[in-house]
């Protein structure tokens, strides 16, 4: 149901996609008075699809067709692997930061590594991730996660950490020749669920079997929020939207490269 709260419409009464949706209906109204019908249906039709997209629960459910599959019913019951290689794109390096972090919407994939290591599921922990250059010194997503682990007591497990790898191909690549010098066997890989189609496809394609891990649910937590539906659009919906159409475009790209079978 909608929700009639003050503060509620006020905050997302002010949100830029909302103010530009408000606009639109002038400019709707604007064309329908000057009797330019076909330019005033059409652009009536778009203030409906910008509505659809970020009032209702439309991007919750394209993202929730992704991760659905994904789901751990039972974290307990996950057997022991080798290794749990989590992907990165889940922190900015960030000196004013009491960590030295800032976390992104994927930070889950982070916590969801240093849980399955420290609850005993695995003995190595492998992280991806962009490198970066700091007030002039070179570091990377890994090294970020190694150095709060330490500072935190996360004793459990070996850290090991990929070289600059700014796709999920380059993770996988770096991860099978890990994986041949090491000789593991079982794998679990962890990232949003959303990305994990394309994520387990071009390990596969690299010949590394993985164990899916999904996390990071933002189509179905959304879809758990009381407020499913409300009065003015908001950018967070857009934003579902454009992870969704980049995955789906990221996949068959990944194809056309011949990266996934």
């Amino acid at each position: 149901m909608i929700e009639f709260s003050l503060n509620k419409q006020l905050g997302e009464a002010l949100d830029p996609l909302a103010i530009l949706w408000v606009l639109m209906m002038g400019v709707v109204w604007r064309f329908w008075k000057l009797k330019e019908r076909k330019s005033s249906v059409s652009i009536f039709a778009l203030w409906i699809l910008v509505w659809c997209l970020g009032a209702t629960p439309l991007p919750g459910l394209m993202l929730a067709s992704l991760e659905r599959p994904y789901v751990v019913s039972d974290w307990d019951a996950l057997p022991k692997v080798d290794a749990v290689v989590c992907l990165g794109g889940g922190l900015y390096p960030e000196p004013a930061e009491a960590l030295g972090i800032t976390a992104t919407d994927a930070f889950d994939r982070y916590l969801t590594g240093f849980d399955l290591v420290q609850s005993g599921k695995a003995d190595h922990l492998v992280f991806g991730g962009s490198d970066y250059v700091v007030e002039g010194i070179e570091t990377s997503e890994g090294k970020l996660l190694a150095q709060w682990k330490k500072r935190w007591g996360l004793i459990n497990g070996k850290v090991h950490l990929l070289k600059d790898s700014r796709s999920t191909r380059d993770e996988a690549v770096r991860v099978r020749k890990l994986v041949e010098s090491e000789q593991w066997e079982s794998i679990y890989l962890v990232t949003s669920a959303w990305h994990m189609r394309r994520s387990k496809a071009v390990f596969s394609k690299q010949g590394v079997n993985v164990q899916p891990v999904g996390c990071d649910f933002k189509g179905l937590s959304a879809l758990k929020k009381k407020r499913k539906w409300k009065i003015f659009p908001q950018s967070s919906g857009l934003k579902s939207v454009h992870v969704y159409v980049l995955e789906i475009v990221g996949y068959y790209y990944y194809k056309l490269r011949g990266w996934i079978a």
